[in-house]
């Protein structure tokens, strides 16, 4: 893993028209750099890993049937109400059904990656425990990220803006995914 940070620019640049030139004393200050970045950075973690569900014809029918329904409501009445009612319409356990639907979705959505992914809870379990062994200050807050997977070469490369210590920062670095 790769970690890098710098400090975001806080400073405007001013039009060179309608500019007055004033004669100013100025005085050097020594500024004090601060890094971020831990003395010692952690770079090997171990995120939790899901087995993705193998796909069978009848999962495929139940994901056409639960995704056009769950896209056809506009008020939001949740994923779980719906699977529910479709079960009770189709004769199945609502609960069987529904743990069985999170399994097909993980399997539909990430499955293009192979047979194992980490899921979105995982995922943000690893930004944080990343964040938290790499970057130091008395307070740290994400204020935003992104990032994108290269599933040719099992990278993924993150940014994150933060505000430590109550200064802007943005971080990027990579992680090299490996099948330990």
């Amino acid at each position: 893993m790769i970690l890098g940070a710098c400090s975001a620019a806080t400073g405007k640049e001013e039009s060179s028209e309608n500019t007055t030139e004033v004669a100013v004393a100025e005085t050097v200050e020594e500024v004090e750099e601060r890094s971020i970045v831990a003395k010692e950075i952690t770079t090997t973690f171990y995120p939790e890993v899901t087995k993705l569900r193998h796909l069978t014809e009848e999962d495929l029918e139940w994901y056409d049937i639960i995704i056009t329904r769950l896209n056809a409501i506009d008020d939001f009445s949740g994923d779980q109400k719906t699977v529910y009612e479709i079960a009770e319409e189709y004769g199945e356990d609502p609960e069987e059904l529904w743990f069985n639907w999170l399994e097909i979705v993980d399997a539909k959505w990430y499955g293009d990656n192979g047979d194992y992914a980490i899921l979105t809870e995982a995922y943000n379990k690893l930004m944080t425990e990343i964040l938290e062994k790499n970057i130091v200050g008395e307070k740290i807050e994400h204020s935003s990220g992104r990032s994108d997977l290269d599933g040719d070469n099992l990278m993924t490369f993150v940014q994150h803006k933060l505000d430590v210590d109550g200064k802007p920062y943005e971080i990027t670095y990579v992680i090299e995914h490996r099948n330990n």
